[in-house]
């Protein structure tokens, strides 16, 4: 049967990489105003993906972030080990509601179409959608080099790259 979850609004929304470049596991992690977390994994695709999504929607909404003074910042919360939920996320959708001014995230770790999908809605305001997006950036900016010629990513040892028809390392 296919669970449906509504997470509701994070308090603390925050993305990261586990791992060593190359071999790195992606995630978003969100606290709730309850105290529960959740931890969905995501591709680096799904990642930067969703980064992207944010950034445009939040020029769509002509949000204009405002850099809080770091005396007013509230330290990051320390999330429990064991997250509420956990998922390895399969499908990934964003909106906005504009009424409350959040993004809106709708995490599924399957088909629709299957009986045991469990989907999870998690919102958090435009501030905070914000902070991700520039997260997401740094994130995803710090994984392997990419290769001048090619763009693929660039193993610490080099790469053999198509085009030098594979006859030149780099």
């Amino acid at each position: 049967m296919a669970e449906q979850r509504d997470f509701g609004a994070a308090s603390y929304v925050a993305a990261e990489a586990l791992g060593q470049p190359g071999q790195r596991r992606f995630r978003v992690r969100a606290l709730n105003e309850s105290g529960e977390a959740a931890t969905l994994w995501l591709e680096k695709e799904q990642l930067n993906a969703l980064g992207d999504a944010i950034e445009t929607a939040l020029r769509a909404e002509s949000y204009q972030y405002q850099r809080q003074p770091l005396d007013d910042r509230a330290p990051d919360p320390v999330l429990p080990l064991d997250a509420a939920v956990e998922m390895q996320i399969q499908q990934l959708s964003m909106g906005i509601n504009r009424d409350a001014q959040q993004v809106v995230i709708i995490a599924s770790d399957g088909d629709p179409d299957e009986l045991a999908t469990s989907t999870l809605t998690v919102a958090f305001d435009y501030r905070r959608a914000y902070e991700l997006r520039r997260q997401i950036t740094d994130t995803v900016a710090a994984g392997r080099p990419l290769c001048p010629l090619c763009s693929a990513p660039m193993d610490p040892s080099g790469h053999v790259c198509v085009r030098s028809n594979g006859h030149h390392p780099h």
